[in-house]
Formats: structure tokens, C-alpha cells, sequence
């Protein structure tokens, strides 16, 4: 009721449509369903031909994204990550919930435990945020503790402008893991795949540490060959 109020005083608008809301957030419900999302449904996505083919994910046994990196969210990713525009977060966070909530009521196992793709602490200090954080903690927060946390040691080189062979070289020995990992199912969580080379050697950090397996959650995958 307090909700119907406050939208009648001060009414919300949908990001995509621009029409009011007055259930959903950010995104009216048609509009929801006009994005270009993965059926959590289908489960591990490397179980997908195409995903197979194009993502070189060697250390990791599921993976998990909301949708493909093109349309919208495309663009809420590379409005908040590079320019901070909250409502691209809402955004994010609503996709982000439906789908995270949609996989497990399919009973799509959980991890054990969730460490979030760092970033290194000079480019956080410089971006003042670290985007799959506030993105991902709503859903991730019942996994993450703080006796384990993945860290980035090298300040890599921003991997938008390599190959997949300058990427892997860039992320080659990135990341550590404080703490043990022993006997567990890890999930790494990061906002873009794209050639798979910054997510395999954090699971190979992870692997070192112990874990029983690594997968893989991200919001997004890059469309490469599409």
C-alpha cells in the first residue's frame, strides 16, 4: 500500500519503455520478457554447443549467465561499470535476481561457497567500486564469507584490446585465494565472460587452494561468433 503511495507521489518510470510503474522496479514486466536472457532451466550452459565452442573454460564445471553481452544488457553493464549510473544497476540487480532465483528453484545445485572476481586495488581505487559487488551481493551474500576471498596480486592490463592469447598470457598467475578451500564446490562470480581466460586462472587459483570444483556465474556472456 505505502508502495502504491510513494509511485502515485512520486511515480516510477520503466528503463526500457519509459512507461509508469507500479510492481517491478526498474523494468515492466513486458519489457522484461522482450530481453534477451538464458532459460535458467537449461542448467550448466557448457552443456550448449555454442557456448562450448566458444568459451575456452577449461577449469570450470558449470557455468551460469543471465544472458548474452548485446541490447540491453549490454548497455546497463558499460553504463554502470564505466560511468556509475545507478539505475543501470536496479537493472542489473532485477535480471540478476530473477535469474539467480529461477536456477536454483530448478534445483540447479548451489555452490558451498561464492568469491567475487576481484579487481586490483589500483583500479578499484580509481573506479571506486568493484561492479560485480554491487551488481551480485543481493543474491550471492548467503555464500560469501569472509574467511575466504579471492585477491588479483597483478595489476593486468584491461583485456577489451587483446587476443585470447594476450589474454590468457595477461591473467597468467593474477590471483591468489586467502584462506583454504579444501573439499568445496567454489563459484566465481564476475559480470563479463568473454574468451573465458581471466575466469580460468582464477579457478586455477581456486584449484590450487583445494577446491573440490570451480564454476563459474556471470551476468553476461560475450557473443563472439554470433
Amino acid at each position: 500500500m505505502l508502495r502504491k503511495v510513494a509511485n502515485w507521489l512520486v511515480p516510477n518510470y520503466c528503463i526500457c519503455c519509459q512507461n509508469p510503474l507500479i510492481e517491478h522496479p526498474v523494468i515492466c514486466q513486458y519489457c522484461f520478457d522482450e530481453l534477451s536472457l538464458f532459460d535458467p532451466s537449461q542448467g550448466n550452459l557448457l552443456n550448449r554447443p555454442d557456448v562450448c565452442r566458444d568459451f575456452k573454460l577449461d577449469n570450470i564445471t558449470r557455468l551460469m549467465a543471465c544472458g548474452w553481452y548485446e541490447g540491453q544488457l549490454k548497455s546497463w553493464l558499460s553504463g554502470y561499470k564505466f560511468h556509475h549510473q545507478t539505475r543501470y544497476q536496479a537493472a542489473l540487480q532485477q535480471v540478476i535476481v530473477h535469474q539467480w532465483t529461477q536456477y536454483l528453484l530448478h534445483k540447479h545445485t548451489a555452490p558451498d561457497i561464492a568469491v567475487l572476481m576481484p579487481l586490483h586495488t589500483t583500479r578499484l581505487v580509481n573506479r571506486g567500486f568493484n561492479q560485480v559487488n554491487q551488481t551480485w551481493q543481493c543474491c550471492i551474500d548467503p555464500y560469501l564469507t569472509s574467511k575466504i576471498s579471492l585477491l588479483r596480486t597483478h595489476n593486468t592490463k584491461a583485456q577489451s584490446n587483446l587476443t585470447g592469447i594476450q589474454r590468457r598470457k595477461n591473467t597468467r598467475d593474477a590471483f591468489e585465494v586467502k584462506g583454504v578451500m579444501t573439499g568445496l564446490k567454489v563459484a566465481i562470480v564476475d559480470d563479463v565472460i568473454t574468451t573465458g581466460a581471466t575466469m580460468n586462472a582464477a579457478a586455477q587459483a581456486c584449484l590450487d587452494a583445494g577446491a573440490l570444483q570451480v564454476d563459474a556465474i556471470a551476468t553476461a556472456l560475450t557473443p563472439l561468433h554470433r
